[in-house]
């Protein structure tokens, strides 16, 4: 009977510590976790084509050419596949069309992202060596294109450039991808020239 009596009184007190274990509480799920990407080293190999700009573009890319509009030549992707991104390039005469128009078509394509963005800054680009004039349009925050930017010599020629990433933009976890595709495209404009 001591016996019973002790396993009574032992599954009363389990009982006591288990129900108030059972209070209420604040449980907040953990946020879904993004997989890790190891990002290649930095190296650069040189564009030099059969276009008139060449410069050095990240090996971790390629490029595949397209069909440019009017079938004009020069228009290519560079592609990142490990980071499911690709920066769209199109290359346009100046003698065949007016550089002021393929100014404010750039600029008007970069600034539809402005309503998405958290934050956006419009940087120049001037290397009067090179004779390479331009600007780069930078978003912040959950937008579909991260950086857009054109090139020209304000005479003959007029790069444009636009990255996209192939995923729901989320400025969380694509910020280190973009960060890096971002570090490649300043380093192919700091060396870009015409030929």
């Amino acid at each position: 009977m001591e016996k019973t009596m002790k396993n009574k009184f032992l599954i009363l007190i389990l009982l006591m510590i288990g129900c108030s274990s059972c209070e209420e509480e604040n449980y907040i799920p953990k946020p879904k976790g993004y997989s890790r990407i190891d990002f290649p080293v930095h190296e650069y190999l040189r564009f030099s084509e059969d276009c008139p700009f060449e410069f050095e573009y990240g090996k971790a890319s390629h490029y595949v050419y397209v069909q440019g509009k009017n079938n004009t030549t020069c228009w290519f992707n560079l592609e990142y596949p490990q980071l499911k991104a690709t920066v769209l390039f199109s290359y346009l005469d100046i003698k065949k069309g007016n550089i002021s128009n393929y100014i404010k078509e750039t600029r008007k394509l970069a600034l539809k992202h402005l309503s998405k963005a958290d934050d956006f800054e419009e940087n120049i680009v001037v290397d009067k060596e090179a004779k390479v004039y331009g600007v780069i349009y930078d978003f912040k925050g959950s937008t579909a294109s991260n950086m857009q930017f054109y090139l020209t010599d304000s005479v003959n020629h007029f790069v444009r450039g636009a990255l996209y990433f192939e995923v729901t933009p989320k400025a969380d976890s694509l910020g280190p991808s973009e960060q890096y595709v971002e570090e490649e495209l300043k380093h192919l404009i700091e060396t870009f020239t015409w030929k």
